[in-house]
């Protein structure tokens, strides 16, 4: 699935603003605060996290881990839980139901 440009426009635009905040001492901290503050989803958040970490074999775990555990993102993280649990359950269930 492609990205729109628009879309991929404001996720390069974040990355090169991001980029400095990487040297300061608040470092990714600063970054995620900045764009849960921006509204920036969780799923664009996790690609410009793995853009800034670079593009190793682990930047994409790496980065869903961070954007996930960011103090700032708290609300995401219930909601994610939230998901996999209702997941889990409907995936017992189905097999219970069998």
């Amino acid at each position: 699935m492609a990205l729109d440009p628009a879309r991929v426009a404001r996720i390069s635009g974040l990355v090169v603003e991001c980029q400095p905040m990487l040297g300061s001492d608040a470092g990714m901290d600063a970054v995620q605060r900045l764009l849960s503050d921006r509204r920036v989803s969780v799923m664009d958040s996790i690609i410009i996290t793995r853009e800034l970490l670079g593009a190793g074999l682990t930047a994409l775990g790496d980065a869903k881990g961070i954007v996930l555990s960011s103090p700032s993102r708290t609300v995401e993280r219930q909601r994610h839980e939230e998901l996999v649990d209702a997941l889990l359950d409907a995936v017992d269930q189905d097999a219970e139901n069998g």
